[in-house]
This record gives C-alpha cells, structure tokens and sequence, in this order.
C-alpha cells in the first residue's frame, strides 16, 4: 500500500510538472539559449526513438534529485554568491547526467519541451517514469 501510494505521488508529481510547465528541461536553456524566444513557446516535433526516450527517462530521474538536492541547500543561503555558485554547480551535475545517460543537453531540452505540447510523446515519457520507480 505504501509503495503503491509513493507511485501515485510520484506519477501526480510528474503530470504537475508537465502540466504546469515547469519542466527540469530548461536547466541548461540559460547556457545554451540566453535569450527569450518565442517560437520556444511552440517546440517543433522531434523524431526521438525509443532508445533516445528511454535515456530522457533516465536523465529526468536523475535531473530532478539533483534539482531537489539544491532546491533544499539553497533555502538556507543568505550569500547572492553562494547562491550563484550553488545554481552553476547544479547545474553542472544536470549536464553531466544528461550527457551521461548518452544525449546532449539540446537533444534532452527539445524532447522535453515537446512533451509539454505533445500529449502523444508526454505519454510514453510518464509510462517510462512510472515503470522505472
């Protein structure tokens, strides 16, 4: 019963994510694409394979504790300078999960920007989150 009732939450705390838009995507958007774009708002469709989205699977697991990880230090920190360097370090380490699960960071932010807008692809992402908890 308890194992079941931490994959529901889990699975309600990843629907909340899509749908609320606040996708652990655009981590890496700031490094790689500095300004505001709207055609952002309105992804085109990516061709990912099964593999590709079995890795963004994988890469959004690790992405999130690492993003909750620092969410947590952060609330204490009082120092803009060490916040700052909290925020880049964690940043790092949501790279090099992205990368070490074999994709780029581009790859990984455009699948998860287009599984904000594309019910079809959303939906084969949560089955793989939910089948790896």
């Amino acid at each position: 019963m308890i194992k079941r009732c931490g994959k529901v939450f889990f699975v309600l705390s990843i629907v909340f994510i899509f749908a609320a838009g606040l996708s652990t995507a655009s981590f890496a958007q700031q490094e790689y694409q500095p300004e505001y774009q709207p055609e952002m708002m309105h992804p085109p469709e990516v061709d990912v394979t099964e593999e590709e989205l079995d890795q963004v699977a994988e890469a959004y697991q690790e992405v999130t504790q690492i993003r909750e990880k620092y969410q947590m230090e952060l609330r204490d920190v009082t120092d803009p300078g060490e916040a700052m360097e909290l925020q880049q370090q964690a940043e790092r380490e949501m790279i090099e999960a992205v990368e070490d699960k074999g994709l780029d960071v581009q790859t990984y932010n455009q699948v998860m920007e287009a599984a904000q807008v594309d019910e079809e692809l959303r939906e084969k992402l949560l089955e793989r989150l939910i089948e790896m908890n």
